[in-house]
């Protein structure tokens, strides 16, 4: 009997003191509710009491990019794509695709989203029954009024995404979009402050919600993303581009994530994340990912970059996405690196909710030259891969399988450029 219990006390010394392989030894675990009935546990730095992401481990994926090809589309839409681009699986009973695009303005100066439809991924046309725009900015680009007036999206509503939410009938959909002022003071200048907004249809899309005339916005139009930097109320001598700007978004479980640049003071070029959680009448109220958590709010909190460290010098221009074929999620972006550079890259994660992304890894084929000094003040830069969004045919909208089209620009970001494809294919393990 002695032996016995001699060997179970020694069984449980050498259990209790092993350590998991994924686990620094200095770190202790907090439970993580993922989903209903599923409980994870995330690292917790105890000398910081900052969490800390798990990365795994990459996959060998090879992801690359065919040739630029020519879409047919609509004259007049000179400036487009002006953010990322949404491709909407056909509804119900019909056949053609609906393709939710920014441009920056139309004949009357007012700059906003327009709908386009396709049923080959090559020829486009403005869709049935929709608008041109089908959301206006109340002021046109370039127009301010006497008074400076905070109004979240006085000057640009560009729409980065827009998806259906999963809690409500099919057709009610939300619209992440740029929102930007370019009057501080009631002086205009080309530099803007750029603030995320939110807008809701119940129509697939046909009609959105008028302006309001206020800060924050009202019902079903507001802001969900403001920088942490103030927004300038006089004109500045030497502007810049300011807040959190180039949103997508992607729709997990009952969750929206949005990715996003922070510009300004103390921007750092790197992409971030943030979350609202659906199912509410109210106002969704947004988490940026700060330090290992969604944890500090979508309006002026602090936020910190999602992505480890790579020979990107900045990212921008993201689109999550979940890639059904690899049983992974992916974000793709514009990595600028060596000098005048760009390309597009990929990382993937197991978890949204850790947030746990591999090393960014080059789109082969994807690399071309960047110039600057194009545009309005010669303040652009040329690139033949701007605004790049990845799409597949056949899947759920958000998601990719391993062959697909991308959209892009081809051309100056703060001025004319042509509107592109290529194809992709990806091959893992």
């Amino acid at each position: 009997m002695k032996k016995v219990i001699f060997l179970v006390m020694l069984l449980f010394f050498i259990m209790g003191c092993s350590v998991p392989a994924t686990i620094i030894p200095t770190k202790e675990s907090i439970p993580i509710t993922n989903s209903p009935g599923q409980t994870k546990t995330k690292p917790v730095d105890q000398s910081t009491h900052q969490t800390v992401t798990p990365f795994h481990a990459p996959k060998k994926i090879a992801f690359s990019v065919g040739p630029d090809q020519a879409p047919v589309y609509p004259k007049g839409l000179s400036i487009i794509p002006d953010e990322h681009m949404t491709i909407m699986a056909p509804a119900a009973g019909s056949d053609p695709y609906l393709m939710f695009a920014a441009n920056i303005q139309n004949a009357e100066g007012l700059g906003g989203p327009v709908v386009l439809e396709t049923k080959d991924m090559q020829t486009f046309t403005f869709a049935t029954g929709y608008a041109r725009p089908v959301m206006n900015a109340p002021y046109a680009l370039t127009t301010c009024k006497d008074t400076f007036d905070p109004e979240f999206d006085l000057n640009y509503a560009g729409p980065g995404s827009v998806v259906q939410d999963p809690t409500q009938p099919a057709g009610h959909l939300i619209m992440i979009y740029e929102a930007e002022n370019h009057c501080p003071g009631g002086v205009w200048q080309h530099f803007f402050y750029a603030t995320i907004g939110f807008a809701r249809s119940t129509d697939y899309g046909k009609t959105w919600p008028a302006p309001i005339d206020k800060e924050l916005g009202g019902p079903n139009r507001y802001p969900v993303l403001k920088g942490s930097t103030l927004e300038p109320i006089t004109a500045e001598a030497n502007p810049e581009h300011m807040g959190d700007a180039l949103p997508s978004a992607f729709v997990d479980k009952n969750f929206l994530y949005v990715t996003y640049l922070f510009a300004g003071p103390g921007g750092d070029g790197r992409i971030r994340v943030a979350r609202g959680q659906l199912g509410s009448s109210s106002e969704i109220n947004f988490k940026k990912w700060y330090n290992g958590a969604f944890s500090e709010p979508g309006i002026g909190g602090q936020d910190s970059p999602v992505l480890p460290t790579s020979e990107c010098d900045s990212e921008n221009m993201g689109q999550i996405s979940y890639n059904d074929a690899l049983d992974l999620y992916m974000l793709t972006f514009v990595c600028k690196f060596q000098g005048e550079k760009a390309a597009w890259y990929f990382s993937t994660a197991t978890s949204l909710e850790l947030e746990n992304w591999t090393v960014p890894q080059l789109i082969a084929n994807s690399e071309f030259p960047m110039t600057t000094q194009c545009g309005k003040n010669e303040t652009g830069k040329q690139f033949d891969g701007w605004y790049p969004s990845f799409m597949s045919p056949g899947v759920a909208s958000g998601h990719l399988s391993n062959t697909g089209y991308v959209f892009f620009s081809d051309g100056c970001d703060s001025g004319p450029r042509s509107f592109m494809s290529r194809t992709f294919a990806i091959t893992g393990p």
